[in-house]
């Protein structure tokens, strides 16, 4: 005989057992919060309207199945309330994380107001329709009082949240569909072995498939739908409450105040928001897209803000690069850095020393018009998406890049690993340095600071960025000689330091050294990537716990060159991995390799 506790642990627990193991390392505070306010709200929603519908004998329960009733619902009922809501979130989790919230808003005033208002008229026909057909002891019953019982809930939801659910609609569907099919089958086993019945005289008597009253699987999907718009409010409010964080200042935290930021960022008609601000982050995503495919495909394990802010990040380090690298003429190279150079003076002209940052979001005087009659759209986007996230970064780290940049324009040659260690350092530890500011600020840990591992992580991020950008040298010794005529292999390393530099820097013909000499050199700095990434790895556990997975499968994905460098028989000209590879890379070392560094 099933019990109704024999149900939930035989169907119900496992699945989320299941679905907790896949999701955990997108498990966040954030998320739990979530999850948890909308599993209290369906709780409390639903518990009068259950108990109502089994007082008016809708549907009854075998009290031989039944651990204990309280009012007129089982307990396991109550539970069923909570289960079903954390089952469809998690799973909603794994199907809607993927995309950038801020990428899903609608700034189109008509279209808006038009997929606001037309469903909610719909909706509250149907409303009408439920509270016509809920007529006690009458066939319509049992669907009526659903009707009634869910469209308040999805008119509500659907107000500040219909536009981004139907930006949204595909994987949001997924997301709705598949546990409402799992419910629906395990709800036709509990009627088969009688752990609850439906009462035919308030029922429609129509069935989906054998024993599955048709109002039975239209409950499961239309309360998973209320589920996944609920997931959805949260999202786009988090969602905005990141993109303008000007308007919205408090970042997350268990409190009465973030709660009603939350609230105004929901309700929030995003065609009211300045449409730039998107237009920006979208053009820093596309820099991305185009220049590093493997920061595209890692930046999916992080959390929304924390991927959000390493693009505009990322994707400034990137134009500015390009900017210096893709100038032929000397001189307009130097104006090009001089123009960032003044840039940077702009955005930290108030700080009192190298690492002094902001924890509130500062309005900044910029004359945006000195840089858009020299700066491309693309470099104008990605300069003004910077300026809005700069309060909470420290100036020092672009101080170094701009001195890698320098390096670059002076065409100073790499004497020894001390100098490479240096100009590493400027151009990419800088880099790994700021990505730990953009995961403490934006992490869903109201602590800002790492306390007192501070100083050693940050240490260790400069350590990680080397160890990078030595697997970036190892791999494009032939690039980097063919387009830029460069060569930052120490000259130490050469047996003829005056003649390889010729071949390198000014001939532009590095095959002309020969693959075995091509791979030594090669051997030689991921030798040194492998010391300074092993060195500067153990630092991973002291950063915030939703960042540790993501960052570990990040370095891991990119260090995944060295072993398609070495294993190659002749140095590649360009080697790369494929997405598939990344994907693996990356999964085995979000669940398995980063377990070290979480418990």
């Amino acid at each position: 005989m099933l019990t109704y506790i024999d149900f939930h642990l035989k169907y119900t627990f496992p699945a989320i057992g299941v679905l907790s193991l896949i999701a955990r390392p997108f498990i966040n505070r954030s998320e739990v919060f979530k999850i948890s306010f909308i599993s209290i709200i369906a709780f409390v929603y639903t518990t009068p309207w259950d108990n109502y519908v089994i007082y008016m004998d809708t549907w009854k329960y075998s009290p031989d199945r039944d651990l204990a009733v309280i009012g007129y619902a089982p307990i396991e009922e109550y539970m069923f309330f909570i289960i079903q809501t954390v089952l469809t979130s998690l799973w909603a989790l794994l199907c809607v994380r993927w995309s950038t919230p801020c990428l899903n808003f609608n700034y189109e005033k008509r279209s808006y107001q038009l997929i606001r208002w037309v469903p909610i008229t719909f909706f509250t026909m149907a409303m009408i329709v439920g509270y016509k057909l809920a007529i006690p002891g009458q066939g319509t019953f049992y669907i009526g009082c659903i009707l009634f019982w869910v469209f308040p809930a999805i008119i509500f939801l659907w107000y500040g949240t219909g536009n981004f659910f139907m930006k949204k609609i595909i994987p949001s569907t997924f997301a709705i569909v598949v546990p409402s099919l799992y419910l629906c089958w395990i709800d036709q086993m509990a009627l088969k072995e009688n752990v609850w019945h439906i009462n035919e005289k308030t029922s429609l008597n129509i069935f989906v498939v054998e024993d599955l009253p048709i109002e039975e699987a239209f409950f499961f999907f239309i309360v998973n739908v209320i589920i996944v718009l609920a997931g959805n409010c949260f999202d786009k409010a988090s969602g905005v409450i990141e993109t303008y964080t000007s308007e919205y200042p408090l970042r997350f935290s268990m409190s009465w105040k973030y709660i009603c930021q939350l609230f105004w960022a929901f309700a929030t008609s995003e065609y009211n928001l300045p449409q730039i601000v998107t237009r920006d982050i979208k053009k820093s995503i596309e820099v991305l897209t185009v220049a590093s495919k493997s920061f595209t495909t890692a930046s999916f394990l992080f959390q929304a803000g924390i991927r959000l802010d390493l693009t505009i990040l990322y994707s400034f380090c990137r134009v500015t690069d390009d900017m210096i690298d893709d100038e032929l003429d000397v001189e307009k190279k130097k104006r090009k850095f001089e123009l960032t150079e003044r840039f940077i003076n702009e955005l930290f002209h108030d700080r009192k020393s190298d690492y002094d940052v902001h924890t509130k979001p500062q309005e900044l005087k910029i004359d945006w018009t000195k840089y858009e009659s020299e700066l491309t759209d693309e470099e104008m986007s990605c300069f003004r998406a910077l300026s809005r996230i700069a309060f909470y970064l420290p100036r020092k780290p672009f101080d170094e890049l701009l001195a890698g940049y320098k390096w670059d324009i002076e065409g100073r040659l790499v004497k020894n690993e001390d100098d490479l260690l240096l100009y590493s350092t400027y151009v990419a530890g800088s880099v790994g340095a700021l990505c730990v500011y953009v995961m403490m600020f934006r992490c869903d840990n109201d602590k800002y600071e790492l306390v007192e591992n501070y100083d050693y992580v940050i240490e260790k991020a400069y350590q990680m960025g080397r160890a990078l950008q030595l697997v970036n040298i190892a791999r494009d010794i032939v690039t980097d000689s063919e387009t830029l005529g460069r060569c930052y292999v120490p000259t130490e390393y050469m047996d003829d330091e005056e003649e390889e530099i010729r071949i390198l820097c000014h001939e532009k013909q590095p095959r002309s050294l020969g693959d075995k000499k091509l791979k030594k050199y090669s051997t030689r700095l991921v030798y040194l990537a492998n010391k300074e990434q092993l060195e500067s790895s153990g630092a991973i556990r002291y950063l915030p716990q939703v960042t540790r997975g993501p960052v570990l499968a990040t370095t891991d994905i990119y260090h995944g060159l060295v072993s398609a460098i070495m294993s190659s028989p002749t140095y590649p000209t360009k080697t790369s991995l494929s997405k598939w590879k990344k994907i693996l890379i990356g999964l085995y070392s979000l669940y398995i390799k980063s377990i070290q560094y979480v418990v």
